[in-house]
């Protein structure tokens, strides 16, 4: 893959276009619903809406349906599992800009930070790296720059084991980003974001038809950002370019094709470091600036990720369709990585010795996915059936070499004096390695929705898993090394699910489902042994409920998950850091999930969650037996609210204010320092009006509000990720 090296120092665009014509209403945030046919809907409900519908629209903060769940179109009133959508409307309200601003506003879903890359995330207690673009997986493990959002419709979290349709997953469930479709009505849009610590950020939509006949439209999203952050020598910057095509040769047919182009920088650096007392446990945060940085100037990774895929769909009849997805991701990595590895010793009150390494990871990754599914609804004895089936195959390969030195200059805690990349070093390496490595995954799933007679719905379903995996490592710094494996594994894994819909505003449900999960060749280390693949059950129960033609939705939902050979940080920090895992016997968390949204008035909107997790470890060798599990906070909730007076006068003005909350969170499994819980409050506002033909809308967002000193715990390691303080965020977006 080529690598652009391209350093853009202004966004690419300038505001000069306007928006919505002047027919709008001053509440609107974005154009009115588009009419495209009750027959097009009815081929394919994914076909375009207007770009987010009414801001002030009864549905605009709730989602009736999802195919997340069930891989097809189903209410989620009737789909048996806890499934929580985050749209389009809340993400520009909060003016989310990663993956972790949209899914704080879920239940038991927290941001794993990685150095100041792209996160990793932890749903229900359980760590995952992976996350899912319309239906397709992707492994952001490796991923150093963070996903762009400028294309991202809407975020979905399905709680619990996900492998009956997703294959190798994480028990705690799966995020998948929706992605903007192209309209068949023209729209263009065009936002300048200006916000704190030097962050510029321009995005541009546009959509139309390329024909007259609207049988080819299109869809093209760019963004452009360029961030200094608060903390010191870190900065970031990307271009994004994502066009989309949908084609519909005949009524009964449908391509889409797409590309998603994302390059740029960004920093690696692992937050600050915590205090050990004399035996080398950790024991407390360094009192110390949260802008502080203990690595250099240009410890940071080069990355260019391009994505190219396409989805088509034939239907053989009103209750037959056939779908088949082809993706293909190309991702390329370069950098340079000085490392704050921890003090390794209790220290004085006026200095204290910060060590650190110097490493130079590159790689090259290529990923294929594939898959073909059928979709029927048919009767059998009067009852109604829709039923899946499919297969998918994942292919995936892996090259990168990497350079270790552990003698890099030490520096002090309270008075670190910075002196440049050594560089020199990595000619005489610690360690060096290179790797290679291969998986293929294929799968088998079947599955089968039932209506059956008093409101009862049941879903059952079972997936077949063969993965085979193999790697080759060479070491070539100490010594000359050349190991290898190879695992296949074959697995058949069920999910049975009961709902009754007593009236149509409740819905009680219950399910089961088990998960798996490979570890072959879990990370790049190569003093990384092969973890043992781990295996997950979830037991769930709960209640939903839809209000007033479904302008409020919530979801009440207890949960019980197990899951054996559990992945944590090593107990040493080097290792930790290096990100080397050993396997925990067994972890079973148990806990309960709220969340809630809607339309209380005509005036107010909300969306709000509230989480109690009980994670403990019930078996492991090690002495950590009956202690938390690391990086689970007990207890978390989140409340965010606009209010958008319906006064003629006032018509276009939006306040908005929200709280996110957390729980203390252990720092590893042996419970020896929590980090400690937080609240945080931020804050909305916003006027759109029409002006000449266009709607332009200004926007002020402010983070933080209060200042409140807080951090996050690390996928890993000694560290603490210091979040930012006090943040503003200003736009301008015009719509036409």
């Amino acid at each position: 893959m080529l690598r652009s090296k391209r350093r853009v120092s202004a966004s690419f665009g300038a505001l000069t276009i306007a928006l919505a014509s002047p027919s709008f209403s001053f509440a609107q945030e974005s154009l009115p619903t588009i009419e495209i046919g009750k027959d097009m809907a009815a081929r394919d409900s994914a076909r375009p809406r207007a770009a987010g519908g009414e801001a002030n629209g009864p549905q605009s903060y709730t989602r009736t349906d999802t195919s997340l769940a069930t891989r097809t179109d189903t209410p989620i009133m009737k789909t048996p599992v806890d499934v929580v959508v985050v749209p389009q409307q809340v993400l520009k309200d909060q003016q989310v800009i990663t993956i972790d601003d949209a899914v704080q506003n879920v239940s038991s879903v927290y941001a794993t930070s990685i150095g100041g890359l792209q996160s990793g995330y932890q749903i229900r207690g359980f760590d995952t790296y992976k996350y899912f673009i319309d239906g397709v997986r992707v492994e952001n493990y490796n991923t150093p720059i963070r996903e762009e959002t400028a294309d991202v419709e809407q975020v979905e979290v399905l709680k619990g084991p996900a492998s009956i349709l997703y294959g190798r997953i994480n028990p705690g469930g799966i995020i998948e980003l929706t992605t903007k479709k192209p309209l068949d009505a023209p729209y263009y849009s065009i936002q300048q974001q200006i916000g704190s610590f030097a962050n510029y950020r321009t995005t541009l939509d546009a959509t139309g038809p390329l024909t007259a006949d609207k049988s080819i439209l299109y869809r093209f999203n760019a963004a452009y950002e360029n961030d200094q952050s608060f903390r010191e020598y870190v900065h970031s910057h990307h271009i994004f370019l994502a066009p989309r095509i949908h084609w519909e040769p005949s009524a009964d047919t449908r391509f889409d094709l797409y590309l998603r182009y994302l390059d740029g920088s960004g920093p690696l650096e692992l937050g600050t470091p915590l205090l050990v007392d004399g035996n080398g446990t950790p024991r407390a945060i360094a009192p110390v600036s949260r802008s502080r940085n203990y690595g250099e100037s240009g410890s940071q990774f080069d990355n260019t990720n391009i994505r190219v895929g396409f989805k088509w769909t034939h239907d053989f009849s009103a209750d037959w369709s056939l779908t088949h997805r082809f993706d293909a991701n190309f991702i390329d990595n370069k950098g340079v990585a000085l490392l704050a590895i921890g003090p390794f010793n209790a220290c004085g009150a006026t200095s204290c010795t910060v060590e650190r390494m110097i490493s130079n990871p590159d790689s090259k990754e290529q990923n294929y996915y594939t898959s073909v599914d059928v979709t029927g609804h048919f009767s059998t004895f009067g009852l109604a059936h829709t039923v899946l089936a499919g297969t998918d195959l994942s292919l995936y390969h892996r090259t990168g070499t990497r350079s270790f030195n552990f003698s890099a200059p030490s520096i002090d805690l309270y008075n670190p004096v910075h002196t440049g990349l050594p560089l020199y070093l990595l000619g005489a390496p610690d360690w060096s390695y290179s790797l290679e490595k291969h998986q293929s995954l294929f799968g088998l799933y079947l599955q089968d929705q039932i209506e059956l007679p008093y409101n009862f719905h049941v879903l059952a379903g079972f997936r077949y898993d063969n993965v085979r995996s193999l790697g080759t490592q060479t070491v070539y710094a100490p010594s000359l090394q050349i190991s290898s494996g190879r695992e296949a594994q074959a697995v058949i894994k069920p999910r049975v699910g009961l709902l009754w819909q007593p009236i149509p505003e409740v819905s009680l449900f219950g399910d089961y489902v088990e998960g798996f999960t490979a570890n072959i060749f879990s990370n790049d280390s190569p003093y990384q042994y092969n973890l043992p693949p781990e295996e997950a059950r979830q037991w769930e129960a709960g209640v939903k409920t839809s209000l007033w033609d479904g302008r409020l939705t919530g979801t009440v939902a207890w949960f019980d998950i197990e899951k054996t050979n559990v992945p944590s940080p090593a107990s040493d920090p080097i290792s930790a850091a290096l990100g080397i895992q050993v396997p925990t016997g067994a972890v079973r968390n148990r806990g309960v999930d709220v969340d809630a949204s809607g339309q209380l008035t005509p005036e107010l909107k909300f969306i709000g969650s509230f989480s109690y997790l009980d994670a403990r470890i019930v078996k492991d060798d090690t002495g950590n037996k009956g202690n938390r599990f690391y990086g689970a906070p007990r207890f978390s909730g989140s409340v965010w609210g606009v209010y958008e007076p319906q006064y003629e006068p006032l018509r276009g003005l939006a306040i908005g204010a929200g709280v996110y909350a957390r729980g203390d969170t252990p720092i590893n499994n042996g419970n020896t320092f929590l980090v400690p819980g937080y609240a945080t409050v931020n804050f909305m506002t916003r006027y759109s009006f029409a002006w000449q033909g266009t709607r332009l809308t200004l926007q002020l967002n402010i983070n933080n509000l209060l200042d409140k000193t807080y951090y996050q715990v690390f996928g890993g390691g000694w560290n603490v990720s210091p979040q930012s303080p006090r943040a503003f965020t200003g736009s301008l977006k015009v719509e036409f």
